[in-house]
């Protein structure tokens, strides 16, 4: 009998916390808030590897370590470094103490000021860095560099002053920029909850609250593209206000004839379903919207088609936006892609993460003739990045390479020749180097602008 009472005693405990913890997660009453914020110390990014210490050293503000990766020289076995890292300062022939260090920076006390180098044979224009900077006032931002490679502007940017449920800056990943000619900018983040427009002068603008994250697209000056959650969202660049939004599920019911998606899904006797993938089974990174201008270039595409990535099937696809029919994919090309960009080739230009194998790599393909090659070599320039990265093609034949797991952006010009790099050196010795990761970079000619406003 005694028995029995424990038993049923045990159950009763085990109801009452279980719905208990149902009721607090689903009315967010006390302890939710505390419980949610142990939830995101833990866990953090989704894909960061980063350990429970590091993650400790972070989130006390002592050190954002959650951003910082680190590579060391052992002179008795040579380098190490993780796979992700490629021994990125101590390669073989890589002349670090040649590159200077950016001035006029307001950091953090606690760090060393990134390291740049720029050729007389860079085009001239202006660049933008977008990371993580560990900044004196906020964690995250974006640089702008005049033609000279110095700093032209700054904006300071941050989610802790919006008045909803959000993670802090420690958790969060700068993931989807764009800037217009005004000088105004928008950028989200991953594992964040808003999408923030700021004018020239770092004032908020607007400021939507949701969870959108990795890309955003202009569609012509006045709309862009971008993902909340799975789904595609369309805003009014100057309000702020959703134009459009649909998923991922509309588009698989719009093309019944292709599975371009099904190839992720689990199989039985009884039907398929997404059981073993859950919520970011496709992992959507990219939308791309054709512009008006490079139309001719795309026979059977149309000014406002999307292209589209989606990491987990490797896929790449162009829509209609309005009917959100398939009219052309390549699946398998590259591995865990992310960035495909339209050109005035008439190609589109894939970043090929390669996860997990050897380096990284810009592809090439033509969307006629389905003929592809590998247009920059990572191994040619020691580029590696497991996950996220950006490229721009540039006018003059050349590439910008943003690689976001090594904390560094290069750009190449048509020979092949580094002409520009950024290091977003952290702290650094002759055994040891700490760098912070990277989001994106954008080069832009010195006429993208019309007259910026003065600012304080």
């Amino acid at each position: 009998m005694e028995k029995i009472k424990t038993i049923a005693l045990c159950w009763l405990v085990f109801l009452f916390g279980f719905f208990g913890g149902l009721y607090v997660y689903d009315f967010r009453v006390w302890p939710y808030q505390p419980l949610k914020e142990i939830k995101h110390f833990i866990l953090g990014h989704p894909e960061a590897n980063v350990p429970l210490k590091e993650k400790i050293i972070n989130d006390l503000n002592l050190k954002p370590s959650r951003y910082i990766k680190v590579v060391k020289k052992n002179s008795g076995r040579g380098l190490e470094f993780n796979d992700s890292d490629r021994g990125l300062y101590f390669r073989e022939g890589f002349e670090f103490e040649k590159y200077k260090e950016l001035d006029g920076l307001k950091l953090n006390p606690r760090r060393k000021g990134p390291k740049i180098f720029l050729s007389d044979r860079a085009p001239e224009g202006y660049r933008l860095i977008v990371a993580p900077f560990d900044f004196d006032d906020t964690l995250h931002g974006v640089i702008m560099l005049d033609p000279e490679g110095r700093i032209a502007n700054v904006w300071h940017t941050s989610q802790e002053e919006v008045d909803w449920d959000h993670q802090s800056d420690t958790n969060i990943f700068p993931h989807g920029f764009e800037i217009a000619p005004d000088g105004s900018i928008v950028i989200t983040y991953d594992n964040g909850d808003s999408l923030t427009k700021y004018d020239y002068c770092g004032n908020v603008v607007w400021r939507l609250e949701g969870r959108f994250h990795h890309s955003i697209g202009f569609e012509g000056m006045d709309a862009i593209w971008g993902w909340q959650g799975q789904s595609f969202v369309k805003i009014d660049y100057n309000t702020g206000e959703i134009l459009k939004k649909f998923d991922l599920d509309k588009v698989m019911d719009a093309n019944p004839d292709i599975d371009i998606f099904g190839i992720l899904q689990d199989d039985t006797p009884s039907g398929s379903s997404w059981a073993s993938v859950k919520g970011g089974h496709m992992h959507p990174n990219d939308i791309d919207p054709l512009p008006k201008e490079l139309e001719r270039h795309y026979p059977g595409f149309s000014a406002g088609d999307l292209l589209v990535c989606v990491r987990s099937p490797n896929l790449v696809f162009v829509m209609d936006q309005e009917t959100l029919k398939v009219k052309w994919w390549r699946q398998g090309l590259a591995r865990r892609p992310h960035d495909p960009d339209w050109n005035d080739k008439g190609t589109i230009t894939i970043f090929n993460n390669n996860m997990n194998r050897s380096y990284s790599n810009i592809m090439e393909v033509n969307p006629v003739t389905f003929e592809y090659a590998i247009i920059l070599s990572g191994e040619m320039y020691d580029f590696y990045t497991w996950m996220r990265g950006k490229h721009q093609k540039l006018a003059d034949g050349g590439f910008l390479i943003t690689s976001p797991e090594q904390g560094r952006v290069f750009e190449t010009n048509e020979e092949g020749d580094i002409t520009f790099e950024f290091l977003n050196t952290y702290q650094y010795n002759q055994e040891k180097q700490e760098y912070m990761e990277v989001s994106e970079a954008r080069f832009l000619p010195k006429n993208y602008f019309k007259e910026l406003p003065q600012c304080e």
